[in-house]
């Protein structure tokens, strides 16, 4: 028996070929895919412990080692200043003077009732001297020698009570002359000429008196900066750590002071430990000056340092980028210390050795690989004209 092809089973068959080969022919002409871009270039350091100085910098005020008031010390009407407010003065120099008629009158009072209590002892004295021979010889009676010793003895305590009140006219007449108790810069007067001046109450206030050759930096410092002053002022290198100042414009006032003194406890009212340095004072800075005060010589040794660029703040605080050894970017939290410039402290979260991405922080998505470049080789490259950043 003979086949006989079925016409049209073969014309829908090479239909389907003519189709294929359509297709075929179609997906060899698509582009291919396009290639993966190269992982992104960041910069990373190698966390090592290494020793970081830290200065720690505060707003300050200056204040004079000695502040002292200038008081009356006798009531009187004021009658004259004889300063020059502002001015600088010696310790025993005449400030005020105070009126002095009432205090030598009482003076010549004192000296005319120690006169008279004088001759008086003169006569105790001859009668004493004349009974007791007469004693001796039983011409007087016990009761004359007793009552002679005893006038004698009473008139010279009167003498000595009348010399003590005729001392005490005197300082008070001194007194009259109002001096600096201290050398310093003055102030301006609180009372002027012809007021009444009140030994003892508010009214014998007439000035006051700073030492300025010498000044205190007063600072409020954080508990934790404390501690780290504490620590310093502790260690073999005390001698390194002080106080410097300067103005607003950054200018050093003053050389470096020295820390006297670090509060034991923490302010309740601010939550900060007072802090006070004394430094020498020759260029006459005025006292009460506001100044940025930077205690310097602090060192932290062992300490994980990193460039603060590098730290990334999220909603679970601070965390930096670290690459593992397969070169995935690793995002991990830390906890920061102390600040140094451009440094901070990690106090926890990294260990020695870990790479940490500084440069190129927003080109890294994790996920994605990146090639990390020591920061050094990756700053050199980032500064050849024409590079990407």
């Amino acid at each position: 028996m003979q086949f006989k092809p079925n016409r049209r089973l073969t014309r829908r068959g090479n239909r389907f070929s003519s189709l294929f080969a359509a297709l075929l022919l179609a997906a060899c002409n698509e582009p291919s895919a396009p290639p993966m871009p190269p992982p992104a270039e960041v910069g990373v350091v190698d966390v090592e412990p290494r020793s970081l100085a830290l200065v720690l910098e505060y707003p300050a005020q200056l204040k004079g080692v000695r502040e002292v008031e200038v008081r009356a010390r006798v009531s009187g009407i004021l009658l004259e200043r004889r300063y020059e407010e502002g001015a600088r003065v010696e310790a025993g120099e005449v400030l005020f003077r105070l009126d002095p008629d009432p205090f030598r009158a009482e003076v010549a009072r004192a000296r005319a009732a120690l006169a008279a209590q004088e001759a008086g002892l003169s006569q105790a004295r001859r009668d004493r001297d004349r009974i007791l021979p007469l004693f001796e010889r039983d011409l007087a009676s016990v009761r004359d020698r007793d009552n002679a010793l005893t006038a004698f003895e009473s008139t010279e305590a009167a003498v000595a009570a009348a010399r003590a009140a005729l001392r005490t006219a005197e300082l008070a007449l001194s007194y009259t002359d109002v001096r600096a108790p201290i050398s310093g810069l003055t102030s301006r007067e609180v009372r002027s000429e012809g007021s009444l001046v009140t030994a003892g109450d508010d009214s014998s206030l007439l000035t006051y008196i700073v030492q300025a050759d010498r000044l205190y930096v007063e600072l409020a410092v954080t508990d934790t900066d404390a501690e780290l002053v504490r620590a310093a002022l502790a260690s073999d290198h005390r001698g390194q750590v002080g106080v410097s100042i300067a103005d607003a414009q950054g200018r050093a006032i003053a050389a470096m002071g020295t820390i006297e003194f670090v509060s034991p406890r923490i302010d309740d009212a601010t939550g900060t430990v007072a802090i006070r340095a004394v430094l020498d004072n020759p260029d006459g800075v005025v006292p009460g000056r506001i100044v940025r005060a930077r205690i310097e010589g602090i060192n932290i040794a062992n300490s994980l340092v990193i460039p603060k660029r590098a730290v990334m703040h999220g909603a679970q605080g601070a965390y930096v980028w670290t690459v593992d050894a397969g070169g995935q970017p690793v995002p991990t939290p830390v906890e920061l210390g102390a600040l140094a410039g451009n440094d901070v402290v990690v106090t926890a979260g990294l260990t020695a050795g870990a790479r940490v991405v500084v440069d190129g922080v927003l080109k890294v998505r994790p996920g994605s690989p990146v090639n990390a470049v020591p920061i050094a080789e990756s700053t050199a490259k980032n500064s050849e004209p024409g590079s990407v950043q």
